[in-house]
């Protein structure tokens, strides 16, 4: 595809050479006024702009040059001058300008300085790009399960090659660190990584937003739109949530993973991509496929290289590592003294199933941490829920009683259990109110320190 090449000089027996030795290369469009040029720079969003340093009435090509970068400050811009005028060529370059040439060029060194103008402004996208990601946090795989070492040996076994990988598994398995690892051991790393969720982005506008769009594709375009497929190209583009690609736009993507080329919305000419794909979804794609929900076409594609990602209720040894990881980063981010869980608090932890999976931990190790006024963080610290969820688990083990006698000690003894129960919830309630301060959750009640220490140990506590 030739990239856009916008001239804008009075000259036009210069802008007539100029065409002629370029437009094999570049898709040349041009204007012969400052007015004419700012305008069609704002409609047409060109790849460069050659620009005059001095056009008619005198007018200056650097004033041009800032209200252009006012429009977009991305594109490239290469003055063109005289020999009697570069110390203004250099101040041109000071505002922003990425280069200069004399009017009597060298064809093939001016061919490499637009080539490369147009290369430095995609390495801006990739830039602002990773800009977006800066802040958020992406930690290594935490674990020593069988199941984590399978997923870490196919993160391997995926890295250096351009098939399209699939994971899968429920929301907060970590599906998009498993693509980030992928990303961070191939030899792709040092290129873009794409995050794109699918969810996120109304059906109508995710086609434009990752094949970008031509000038008046639709209401609203008023000017081209590179694409996520153009900024990733050579690097890594990940689709979460790919199950929510409308079906019409499903068509394109089979294409680029088929053909590797694509084009922008509205827009004819072919674009080259190289750009290795990774979805995820925490959804069953077969079941769509016989649905009529998902293209089986796209679906086999996907499936090249599957990874699946287990929820952490499969993987409960895990837990331990997970929370010392998460105490000590997210103390370190609260710049907070370093916190531990007690022993108590840990196998109480691993009981629980985590429907929300990894996330959902973390955000309870972050909770214990802010609401633990101590350095060592106890059961009582925990959330309500987890003690709701052990005491239903141990009321689903009580056996079956075979005799009368039987029967009748078990009933004495899980009234007595019962009892203990309602005690120990309350106890965590009310040490929870007063942040573990055993003096005044007694004083609150109306028993002494002692006494509530007594009902503590009774409990178990």
């Amino acid at each position: 595809m030739r990239q856009k090449l916008l001239l804008i000089d009075d000259d036009k027996q210069f802008i007539d050479n100029l065409v002629f030795f370029l437009e094999k290369d570049f898709q040349c469009i041009f204007a012969n006024t400052a007015d004419e040029g700012i305008s069609i720079a704002k409609s047409e969003n060109p790849d460069v702009i050659l620009l005059d340093l001095i056009l008619k009435d005198k007018i200056n090509g650097l004033g041009v040059l800032k209200r252009i970068k006012k429009i977009d400050e991305t594109i490239p811009i290469i003055m063109i001058t005289d020999y009697g005028s570069i110390d203004t060529a250099v101040e041109a370059i000071q505002l922003g300008a990425y280069d200069y040439i004399s009017k009597t060029p060298n064809i093939k060194e001016l061919k490499l300085t637009i080539v490369k103008s147009i290369k430095q402004r995609s390495l801006r996208f990739y830039a602002d790009t990773l800009q977006e990601e800066i802040g958020k946090k992406f930690y290594s795989i935490i674990g020593k399960s069988q199941t984590i070492k399978t997923v870490k040996e196919k993160i391997h076994l995926s890295a250096n090659n351009l098939q399209p990988v699939l994971i899968t598994g429920e929301s907060g398995t970590g599906k998009e660190l498993v693509a980030r690892q992928i990303h961070l051991l191939s030899d792709r790393k040092n290129k873009a990584f794409i995050p794109i969720n699918c969810s996120a982005i109304p059906k109508e506008l995710l086609e434009s937003e990752l094949f970008g769009y031509e000038k008046g594709a639709f209401t609203g375009a008023d000017k081209r739109k590179i694409g996520k497929f153009e900024i990733a190209s050579d690097g890594i583009l990940f689709l979460d949530e790919i199950s929510e690609f409308a079906l019409d736009s499903q068509v394109k993507l089979l294409r680029v993973l088929q053909e590797k080329e694509f084009n922008r919305v509205g827009g004819n000419a072919i674009i080259k991509t190289n750009v290795k794909i990774i979805a995820a979804t925490n959804k069953n794609l077969e079941e769509l496929v016989k649905l009529g929900k998902f293209r089986e076409d796209l679906f086999y594609r996907l499936d090249v290289f599957p990874i699946f990602v287990p929820p952490l209720r499969e993987r409960k040894e895990d837990i331990p590592f997970l929370i010392d990881y998460f105490v000590k980063m997210n103390c370190n981010e609260m710049k907070v003294p370093l916190k531990t869980f007690s022993e108590d608090a840990i196998k109480l932890m691993q009981k629980y199933d985590w429907k929300g999976n990894v996330r959902e931990l973390e955000n309870h190790i972050i909770r214990a941490i802010i609401m633990n006024k101590s350095g060592k963080i106890n059961s009582t610290d925990l959330d309500q829920k987890i003690f709701q969820q052990d005491n239903n688990q141990n009321d689903e083990k009580i056996k079956t009683p075979k005799s009368w006698e039987e029967m009748d000690k078990m009933r004495k003894e899980f009234s007595e259990n019962a009892k203990r129960k309602v005690e120990k919830n309350y106890l965590n309630y009310l040490l929870n109110k007063f942040d573990g301060n055993i003096s005044q959750a007694a004083k609150s009640i109306g028993i002494n320190r002692t006494n509530l220490h007594k009902m503590m140990k009774r409990c178990g506590m």
